[in-house]
This record gives structure tokens, sequence and C-alpha cells, in this order.
């Protein structure tokens, strides 16, 4: 089957218009994702200036924080220990109850921690090395 010199032609000049749509196509795609990334980009150094600028807020609000959380757990304690001073009418009683909701604070904050010590010991990670040094001494 011979083909026509004209429809050959055509028909590389349709591939060729294809391949240039789609290049075309591509070139597009890829201007949208450029500008796209420059957006973000901008955004994020935006949004990096105005954490900078609250970072000495969130740093007073932090230091008020602690005091104002201690001062909650003392009347919190001393309501309590008031409550039972109440109903017993026993000064001790109402003490001891006081003395009893500190001494379980500090019991849970050492909880917390021998917990938190334990995991600055990076326990998985030591846990893989040992297997490691372990599978390379198994394999020699």
């Amino acid at each position: 089957m011979i083909e026509n010199p004209d429809t050959a032609k055509q028909h590389d000049s349709a591939e060729k218009s294809g391949q240039l749509d789609e290049l075309q196509v591509w070139a597009s795609w890829l201007q949208q994702a450029t500008a796209t990334g420059s957006d973000i980009f901008q955004l994020l150094q935006l949004e990096l200036r105005l954490a900078i600028s609250d970072s000495p807020r969130l740093f007073a609000l932090a230091l008020l924080f602690i005091p104002m959380l201690m001062l909650t757990w003392i009347g919190f304690s001393t309501l309590l220990a008031w409550l039972v001073y109440l109903i017993n009418t026993s000064v001790t009683q109402g003490l001891l109850a006081f003395f009893i909701i500190q001494f379980l604070g500090l019991v849970s904050i050492i909880m917390g921690l021998k917990h938190y010590k334990k995991s600055l010991t990076l326990p998985l990670t030591r846990q893989h090395i040992r297997q490691l040094v372990r599978g390379q001494s198994s394999d020699t």
C-alpha cells in the first residue's frame, strides 16, 4: 500500500501539532507549578516573620503561665482542705488533706520525670543497634 505524499505530510503535521500541544500543556503546567511554589515560599517567609514577631509575647505568656498554674494548684488544694475542715471540723484533718494533695501532685511529677528520663536514653535506638551488632556478629 503506497501512501499519498499529501497524506503523509498531513499525518506528520498532525503528529507534530499533537506533540506541540502536549509540550505546551507541560510548559503551562510547569509555569503554574513555579508560580505556586513561589507563592508558597513567599507565604512561608511572611508566616515566619509573623511567628518571630510573636515569639517574645509567647515567651512572656509562658513565663506567666507557670506562676498562675502554681496558684491555681494551691487554690484547688486549699479549697479541698477547707471542705475537709468544714465536714469534720478538724484543723488537723484539713491540713492533712492539703498535705496529701500536695504530696500526690509531687509523686505524679516524679513519676513523669522517671518516664521521660527513660525515653531520653533512646531505648528503641539502642535496641536496634544491639540487634544490628548481633546480626553482624552472627554473620561473621
